[in-house]
């Protein structure tokens, strides 16, 4: 069987692009990391993020937090207020990686789970995501990974087809999301190994 020949990628951001990292705008308020995960967890702090990445207006967002966690309404303030401190270093080896599928003749997509803001967070640390072919953002979207029309329409709009596009994510369920409309899924560990996989694979862009 031959190889295929894949003329584009798809990236995800955070975790790939980006660490996401609530730490770098909470630190003020937690001294610890560990006992930060734990109260996040506590007061539903990830599902709510993943509402805002929805494309929840944070007005909206921080109305749930009166209701349902009133006391722990500064920590949601202090995250939109720091957000860009969650997403301040990128991944290693990643600007290089994908600077190199350009102009190895590679079509470069993104398509991440984030609010507006966040997605903003993402130009200023990463600014080379501006010559991306097209980028989806879930907010604007209405519709977040694993979600298989997300997928769908990252491929409609953009012309592509999915078994020639490899999509690059650090979470397995968006991985199977990305499978299940035909979509070469790789879970990303870090830049050498995506590296490698794209090379034993035979995943090497082609004009």
């Amino acid at each position: 069987m031959s190889k295929p020949v894949i003329r584009n990628v798809v990236f995800d951001f955070g975790n790939v692009l980006v660490d996401w990292d609530p730490f770098g705008a909470l630190k003020s308020l937690f001294g610890d990391r560990s006992y930060m995960d734990e109260r996040l967890a506590e007061i539903d702090f990830f599902d709510w993020n993943k509402d805002q990445d929805r494309g929840r207006s944070w007005e909206e967002g921080f109305s749930w937090v009166k209701r349902h966690h009133p006391n722990h309404l500064e920590i949601f303030e202090a995250y939109h207020r720091n957000i860009q401190n969650a997403h301040i270093e990128p991944i290693e080896g990643m600007a290089k990686l994908v600077g190199e599928l350009a102009t190895n003749g590679a079509q470069i997509f993104g398509l991440t789970n984030a609010s507006e803001l966040a997605f903003q967070c993402v130009r200023k640390t990463c600014p080379y995501v501006e010559d991306f072919s097209d980028i989806l953002v879930s907010a604007r979207e209405g519709l977040v990974k694993p979600h298989p029309k997300i997928f769908e329409r990252l491929l409609a709009r953009n012309g592509i087809e999915p078994r020639e596009t490899i999509f690059v994510d650090d979470s397995e369920a968006n991985c199977i999301g990305a499978s299940s409309v035909g979509l070469i899924a790789h879970r990303f560990v870090g830049a050498k190994q995506l590296r490698v996989d794209l090379a034993l694979g035979g995943h090497e862009p082609k004009n």
